[in-house]
């Protein structure tokens, strides 16, 4: 199987708090990235492991993803129906709270890409692949993702 690890604040939720003032785009480029995830998750028949520190607010029971506490702010409730929306059914699990842990389990049988702002490139292998995702998942991560998944030397 092919799994996508996958961070969420600052790799595909940039922050609104910018050195050069506060914006308003954090949740549109949350929207875009998922647009683009969803193109690699059905160009590669993928599946989604989330790794991010959102493990601690969301529920998965029998392939529906909900949040643990229904008193989330109205921003984080946006950003999960989101994430619903756009990669709810491909989500296959949760993090265990170590992101390495989780690598390392997932990598054992599978060819898993990890798409995190922290550099996580000490799990790279055979099986995996890291690619440094800060705020947007650009064409230059298709590139890598593809040539490791078709196993063309990067």
């Amino acid at each position: 199987m092919n799994i996508i690890a996958l961070d969420i604040d600052d790799c595909i939720l940039p922050t609104n708090n910018n050195y050069f003032g506060m914006t308003d785009d954090a949740e549109l480029m949350l929207e875009i990235n998922l647009k683009r995830l969803v193109m690699i998750i059905d160009k590669y028949n993928m599946k989604v492991f989330i790794t991010s520190s959102w493990y601690a607010i969301l529920n998965l029971k029998d392939g529906v993803l909900s949040l643990k506490y229904h008193k989330e702010d109205e921003c984080t409730f946006r950003q999960f129906n989101l994430l619903n929306k756009y990669i709810g059914n491909h989500i296959i699990g949760l993090s265990c709270g170590n992101r390495i842990t989780d690598i390392k389990k997932l990598s054992t049988e599978n060819n898993v890409v990890i798409l995190d702002d922290m550099d996580l490139s000490e799990c790279e292998n055979d099986n995996v692949l890291f690619c440094e995702t800060k705020g947007f998942i650009s064409g230059n991560h298709g590139y890598k993702i593809k040539n490791f998944l078709e196993n063309i030397p990067l």
